[in-house]
């Protein structure tokens, strides 16, 4: 009965592309956000950094700018592989900063980096060796001609991290929980739907791994006629570049037990 089910099924199991795509707009934004943070505030505040370059300092009049250059000399985000300069502009003051992040030139592996921009964003240290990092943002898109469509992105995240007394950003521990909701709608002849969700539980990328999270989880749910199902992400402590699937519900049900690699993640 088993395999006559599968054969009418087809037994296909998701790409795992597909289902972990969702989680690039928390993981794969909070993660290199974190980490011009931290080097931007270090660099303002007077410490030197052997990739940041303080263009507009506080105090100027002007809003201020900090240009981090990856590369050879540079601690680390993912790998050795990074390359590019990050603009990073906005309001500092030891207490409290707001800063606008553009990653447009930067790429890791030799491909472009997913995020090219985050702005808005607030930073504030929250003890002698953390600082709270907390972002949202609302964006609605809509499109014109024959086939209209209209979008909501609504995003929200906060980062703790860990700077273990340091300015070095390599050695910090990050610990993210957040997510978002997409609505998508396309009209035409058939109407098509489609609204994802994610929420991040305490996702930790610990000093020497960010490949993946070492600890927490994150939930990603699909609904609407372009398809649909529910899945549970459990991260664990190797540091391999994948999540454990812990529960879901169809189609996603065919990848329980599964360990599927989070790519945006890796060299």
């Amino acid at each position: 009965m088993v395999v006559l089910l599968c054969s009418a099924a087809g037994c296909v199991k998701p790409d795992p592309a597909d289902i972990v795509r969702p989680l690039e707009s928390t993981l794969g934004a909070a993660v290199p956000a974190a980490y011009f943070a931290a080097v931007s505030m270090a660099a303002l505040g007077g410490r030197p950094s052997p990739c940041a370059s303080v263009v507009t300092p506080a105090g100027s009049g002007a809003d201020v700018r900090v240009e981090v250059s990856l590369g050879p000399g540079c601690p680390p985000m993912f790998g050795a592989s990074e390359s590019g300069t990050a603009v990073v502009t906005g309001t500092w003051t030891p207490q409290l900063a707001t800063f606008v992040m553009s990653f447009t030139g930067l790429s890791s592996g030799g491909r472009p980096m997913i995020v090219v921009g985050i702005g808005s964003m607030t930073v504030a240290p929250s003890s002698a060796t953390h600082l709270a990092i907390a972002y949202a943002e609302e964006d609605i898109l809509v499109g014109t001609g024959s086939a209209p469509a209209a979008g909501l992105a609504q995003i929200a995240w906060v980062v703790d991290v860990d700077t273990a007394g340091t300015d070095d950003p390599s050695d910090d521990a990050l610990a993210i929980s957040g997510g978002d909701q997409t609505l998508l709608a396309a009209g035409g002849q058939t109407p098509q739907a489609d609204v994802t969700q994610v929420a991040v539980a305490d996702a930790v990328f610990r000093a020497g791994c960010r490949r993946n999270p070492t600890s927490g989880f994150a939930a990603v749910q699909r609904a609407g006629n372009l398809g649909g199902g529910w899945v549970l992400f459990k991260f664990h402590d190797a540091c391999d570049g994948t999540a454990d699937v812990a529960a879901a519900l169809a189609p996603y049900e065919l990848r329980i037990t599964d360990s599927l690699p989070l790519a945006f993640l890796q060299q």
